[in-house]
């Protein structure tokens, strides 16, 4: 199974973003860059064109193995592989802590499939987390359950 790891390290490592991806053929005025800015942001709150992430780093969701096949050392291989490539894209993670692998890999898997939007004017970063532990993808990794005003008593 190594050897397969090794694989989708590569693979992981060719979905890096392209360094010319956000190049233009002229430079911007104050102006326009700030209208940029703002068309970005509008894009973002309406969702308008999103499209999973898969179809920006080329990686497929079947590509990956199911976490059971994989020791917690390749699941640390390939996530920390995974989110090196996210954060070329302007995207970040924000695990907890005390998150196992196995989570972390099946999270990240699922943002493959997931609409996200690319910034050229700032990130975004998955937090996987409501600010409700009902329902939340984190389950009982859910830090709002950690929180005063949830447990009021402890």
């Amino acid at each position: 199974m190594q050897a397969y790891v090794n694989h989708l390290l590569e693979d992981i490592a060719e979905g890096h973003r392209p360094s010319d991806y956000f190049q233009e053929s002229k430079k911007k005025t104050e102006e326009e860059q700030l209208e940029e800015e703002l068309e970005e942001s509008e894009k973002f709150v309406s969702q308008e064109g999103m499209m999973g992430f898969s179809s920006y780093c080329g990686l497929k969701l079947e590509s990956f193995p199911p976490k059971e096949k994989l020791s917690d050392s390749q699941l640390a291989q390939l996530t920390t592989a995974f989110i090196a490539m996210m954060k070329s894209w302007n995207l970040e993670v924000a695990f907890p802590d005390d998150l196992p692998q196995q989570r972390r890999y099946d999270l990240l898997m699922d943002i493959l499939v997931r609409p996200v939007m690319i910034f050229k004017h700032g990130f975004y970063c998955f937090d996987f987390c409501t600010g409700n532990p009902d329902g939340c993808e984190l389950g009982e990794y859910c830090p709002c359950l950690k929180s005063e005003w949830y447990n009021p008593e402890e």
